[in-house]
């Protein structure tokens, strides 16, 4: 096997940069889509259902490519094309989610960008498992938490891009928020040409990166390990992992869908979703200015990881982190002035800087680097498993029970992330390593 050797800090970004673009992507998209589907004619009850695309397709896309690309790295070669393939195709797709109204004479737009949604989220997933395996490909082991603090790093800033382009647009450069009926606003449409420009370019820069580093860090003449799976081969500790994943993206998850509708009628009183809406565009733009707030203060926290890691250890910075966020979402409901939600965003931040690193830099110590893709790809199921129940049930619920008040989703996801916190507090003796 040859060996991993130490990266510098600028080889590392090198190998990550990648998530910056797609990260972009994915701010653009999760501040985005409700918006978009509400302009094109989706109801609140729809639009839960709608976000059940990504989870899906990243149930199923994520243990394929993760089997596959790790036979790729087994045979001395590279996750590269699946990167390429899923940068592409997501790129292409961002062009043209914002059109989906020019087609209207085919299908209906709010048809026409949901299928064009199902194209993005496949892409993110195909694009993202060789981002994430990367770490594990090409750093030696002491350096993988590091690689995932700069992962992170680089996620929070290429989503504190994509949440606050719309405003920027049309604060700055008086681009229109509004638009005529079943189109899209050109600040809105405008920064997904730009997003879309961004991930191509940053995914590149990984995919030259990968390629001349020319490692392949298990090689031909090691022994391979066999491409049978079954679930009772998961560790024990990869299923504790999973369950504090469960309940951490479960209240993120409500946070995509809802911050918006939730800061509409909560703080500007705004229950009309049309694109006509004033008030409406004004609570989208500012909830991405929120989101690129709370990605701000993520990104600034990652930077403090690796140190946190060294002082205490992974799992007790992240059950500090999770109870943080979790309370800064349930703050949110007594915050009636849009100034007093910044505290409550950096509180979210730091729970979401270590729902990205910690649980990956806990499992990459756990699972044989042979299997890593394909283990990375299980473990994604604790991601979109929960989403996939929120996107089901979600909708019925606050609709029915909650009188279609958004603001109750957000703290039903506050609840969530400290019951994640206390989760990994139960499971803390066994996962400190």
């Amino acid at each position: 096997m040859q060996e991993k050797t130490t990266k510098s800090t600028l080889q590392i970004s090198s190998l990550c940069i990648g998530f910056l673009g797609i990260q972009i992507g994915f701010a653009l998209q999760a501040g985005n889509v409700t918006r978009i589907l509400q302009n094109y004619g989706a109801d609140l009850t729809q639009v839960s259902l709608f976000w059940l695309i990504a989870p899906l397709s990243g149930a199923v896309i994520q243990p394929l490519i993760g089997y596959w690309s790790d036979r790729n790295i087994n045979s001395g070669s590279t996750r590269v094309p699946y990167l390429l393939t899923g940068g592409i195709l997501c790129a292409l797709s961002l062009y043209a989610l914002p059109n989906s109204n020019l087609l209207i004479a085919l299908w209906s737009p709010l048809f026409i960008g949901a299928f064009l949604i199902i194209i993005i989220d496949l892409s993110f997933n195909v694009s993202m498992h060789p981002l994430r395996a990367a770490v594990t490909d090409y750093l030696p082991t002491f350096q993988q938490p590091k690689g995932f603090a700069i992962q992170t790093f680089l996620i929070s800033i290429g989503a504190i891009i994509g949440s606050t382009l719309p405003y920027i647009l049309h604060k700055f450069l008086s681009f229109s928020s509004t638009s005529e009926s079943q189109q899209i606003a050109d600040n809105v449409k405008w920064s997904f040409y730009i997003g879309a420009t961004l991930l191509l370019i940053t995914v590149l820069i990984t995919a030259k990166a990968i390629t001349s580093n020319n490692i392949n860090p298990l090689s031909a003449a090691q022994p391979k390990a066999s491409n049978t799976f079954t679930l009772p081969k998961i560790p024990k500790k990869m299923w504790q992992l999973g369950l504090i994943q469960f309940f951490s993206w479960a209240a993120f998850f409500l946070v995509w869908i809802y911050m918006t509708p939730a800061i509409a009628q909560h703080i500007y009183a705004e229950f009309d979703y049309s694109s006509q809406s004033k008030l409406y565009a004004d609570a989208a733009n500012y909830t991405g200015i929120l989101f690129g707030c709370y990605h701000l203060a993520a990104s600034l926290f990652s930077l403090a990881l690796p140190y946190l890691y060294k002082k205490t250890n992974v799992i007790t910075t992240h059950i500090i982190a999770l109870f943080i966020g979790g309370i800064g979402l349930l703050v949110v409901f007594n915050c009636h002035n849009v100034n007093l939600l910044y505290i409550p965003m950096i509180c979210i931040g730091i729970a979401w800087s270590s729902i990205l690193a910690s649980p990956f830099a806990l499992l990459s110590r756990l699972i044989p680097h042979q299997k890593i893709g394909l283990y990375f790809g299980i473990f994604n199921l604790f991601i979109t498993v929960p989403q996939i129940l929120v996107g089901l049930c979600s909708g019925i619920l606050i609709q029915d029970y909650f009188e279609g008040k958004a603001i109750f989703a957000i703290i039903i996801a506050g609840m969530s992330l400290l019951l994640a916190g206390s989760t990994a507090l139960l499971f803390r003796k066994f996962l400190k390593l």
